[in-house]
């Protein structure tokens, strides 16, 4: 009979635990509740059990403490976030603005560079172009088709501040591809453009015989009174290139037309006639004529009329 009672009282104050928890069944609880009231070692440990867990409860002045020290916890832990976050935004700035100043620059303004030369290549059709920045440091140059203009290049010339110790970079050389039939301008953002290449000009004596061929062509061509103007662009057409011409027609009685730089001036009024005439690049030089009124390709040049305007 006493080792079934020591054996129940071990049984039982493995659960007093759970008891004084309430975490045993309905059962359980009811056992463990029997047991205590019949044996005064288990219900002594109990006691203790019970004392033990209100020693270790805070009271409510601790508690109230213990909750400051949490706030305060809390509060400085936001603190130091919210520090840690303006020292990231303060250093990104300061690293974009190194970044800015001394690695991707800013477009140099056009009245600051000045270019040496500009060499284009017959055989590649490419333009180099050699300029000095005066005393700005060139971090980069790059050149870019404009956005709308297709026969029109943009070259950009980055500044940046020189880094302590290294050497500046005041002179520059740039090539740029496939640049025939287009112009060539030093850009900045919130300056005018500069032109300081065209490929018309630089071939005006190739224009020129092109067209003088044209007039040749075309019977009713009067050279007092109709004006051939070379758009500026280079076309691809059944395997070859071409440079094409508008044909306008200058309107009003004794009315004259006259260059002033490459413009065409005229004290009357300057009409389009309809016409486009193609000329081939390469020799032997072939001729097309087209009607964009109704837009066919003309065969025989003798059917063109270059008296007609568009308001005729």
């Amino acid at each position: 009979m006493k080792e079934t009672t020591i054996h129940n009282c071990e049984i039982i104050r493995d659960l007093l635990p759970g008891y004084a928890e309430q975490l045993l069944s309905r059962s359980g609880m009811q056992a463990v509740r029997d047991h205590l009231d019949r044996c005064p070692d288990c219900q002594k440990i109990h006691e203790q059990m019970q004392k033990e867990v209100l020693e270790t409860t805070p009271s409510l002045e601790d508690r109230r403490a213990l909750d400051g020290f949490r706030k305060i916890r809390r509060r400085t832990r936001h603190l130091k976030l919210l520090a840690a976050g303006t020292l990231i935004l303060m250093l990104s700035g300061v690293l974009c603005g190194f970044l800015m100043l001394f690695v991707i620059g800013k477009p140099a303004g056009t009245s600051w560079i000045d270019f040496a030369s500009c060499s284009y290549d017959e055989e590649t059709d490419s333009l180099t172009i050699q300029g000095h920045a005066g005393n700005l440091n060139i971090q980069k140059v790059l050149w870019e088709e404009d956005d709308s203009e297709n026969t029109l290049i943009n070259v950009l010339v980055y500044e940046t501040e020189a880094l302590p110790f290294t050497a500046e970079t005041h002179d520059f050389t740039i090539t740029i591809p496939d640049i025939k039939g287009r112009d060539v301008c030093l850009a900045c953002p919130n300056y005018d453009r500069t032109r300081i290449y065209s490929w018309r000009d630089d071939h005006y004596e190739l224009i020129e015989q092109m067209e003088e061929a044209i007039r040749r062509e075309i019977d009713t061509f009067d050279p007092e009174r109709n004006i051939l103007y070379c758009y500026p662009y280079i076309y691809d057409k059944d395997g070859r290139k071409w440079l094409t011409f508008h044909a306008d027609r200058v309107t009003g009685e004794n009315a004259s037309w006259w260059y002033w730089g490459d413009r065409i001036v005229t004290d009357g009024d300057l009409e389009p006639t309809g016409y486009e005439i193609w000329v081939s690049l390469s020799e032997p030089r072939q001729i097309l004529f087209y009607d964009y009124r109704n837009g066919e390709w003309i065969g025989d040049p003798d059917d063109m009329d270059m008296t007609r305007t568009n308001e005729s």
